[in-house]
């Protein structure tokens, strides 16, 4: 287990990959992450680590992590949410599927901190048992067009929430996703949800802090000063890992 000290915490961070396209490494495989997280990460006072797909890890092994983020990216394959592959859907990667979904896993064994962002959120939910909408435009068309651009949305947030105490209970977010939750299993409970219904905002019942949000919060000031759900996990990080209170589940949440 890391030690826990004046140091910067160790924050692991997840990478997607692409195919160069010219120069000296044309047709190879590049790792990753937009410097958004990174730069949010060090304005909370957080050493960043980048994390490619890759082979499993082992519980002993994330243990040396204070922290880990699961970012955007593509979309997840749909079979992991128990449907059939839509027209809409970006080409997935398997490998990064099955490596964050173990990473996450193995977090929530070790008692690691976990803030999942889009796609991240799309992970933690798929992970514990959830399902997603294969497209907002068709399935939630009430919900507003995120799949183009950047986005401002409006979130309800829990006033008895981790969120609403590092962004209140009414923050206006920036958006880029265009698939969502459509239910969530037992372990997690929807804790911001936009006027259509969508949930926005995730955490874990109980054990170790898990936060996730379907926007992007990396991108905005308040992260890149230190403050808001980046610098909530970074604190949590800082923190002796000890288990936490159970909070209400409830039902499975159904959104259609």
């Amino acid at each position: 287990m890391a030690e826990h000290s004046a140091r910067r915490p160790l924050i692991g961070v997840t990478a997607g990959r692409t195919r160069m396209m010219q120069g000296a490494w044309a047709g190879h495989d590049a790792v990753v992450v937009t410097e958004h997280y990174v730069t949010a990460l060090r304005a909370a006072g957080a050493r960043p680590v980048i994390l490619a797909p890759q082979d499993a890890w082992t519980d002993e092994e994330i243990a040396e992590l204070d922290g880990l983020v699961l970012t955007g990216g593509t979309d997840l394959q749909a079979a992991l949410s128990g449907r059939e592959t839509a027209p809409t859907d970006a080409v997935p990667d398997p490998e990064r599927d099955a490596f964050e979904i173990s990473l996450y896993r193995a977090a929530r064994r070790a008692g690691i901190p976990v803030l999942g962002i889009c796609r991240g959120l799309q992970v933690i939910a798929v992970a514990e048992g959830g399902t997603l909408l294969a497209h907002l435009a068709t399935d939630l068309p009430e919900h507003p067009d995120c799949s183009q651009s950047v986005t401002e949305v409006d979130v309800a947030i829990d006033a008895a929430s981790d969120l609403a105490l590092a962004l209140g209970t009414a923050p206006r977010v920036p958006a880029y996703h265009h698939q969502g939750v459509a239910t969530t299993g037992e372990a997690l409970r929807v804790v911001g949800r936009h006027a259509s219904g969508l949930p926005l905002a995730l955490e874990a019942c109980e054990g170790s802090f898990v936060a996730a949000v379907q926007w992007h919060p990396e991108l905005t000031a308040p992260e890149h000063e230190g403050r808001g759900i980046v610098a909530a996990l970074v604190a949590e990080a800082r923190s002796p890992r000890v288990e936490r209170p159970s909070r209400p589940a409830g039902a499975e949440h159904h959104l259609v």
